[in-house]
């Protein structure tokens, strides 16, 4: 089967994207998100994180619909 015919017939299963912080920057950043909870309270991060996910959930989908166009235009290139 074609890359394309396995996404029609979800049977595509691409591999887990390696976007993983260094430690250290990822420690950073959970030191900022405790100092920001101490001063804004729980239900405030508990809102961020929620609205973060949304956010993050638009961009992948958005990058998504890139990467097939860019695909379809070189297969189209490529004819």
């Amino acid at each position: 089967m074609s890359i394309l015919q396995d996404i029609y017939y979800h049977e595509y299963f691409p591999s887990e994207p390696l976007d993983e912080m260094p430690f250290d920057l990822c420690q950073k950043q959970q030191e900022f998100y405790n100092e920001v909870e101490k001063a804004m309270g729980e239900e405030f991060i508990a809102k961020l994180w929620d609205n973060l996910g949304d956010v993050q959930a638009f961009r992948d989908y958005i990058n998504f619909r890139e990467g097939f166009r860019l695909g379809i235009s070189l297969m189209m290139e490529r004819l």
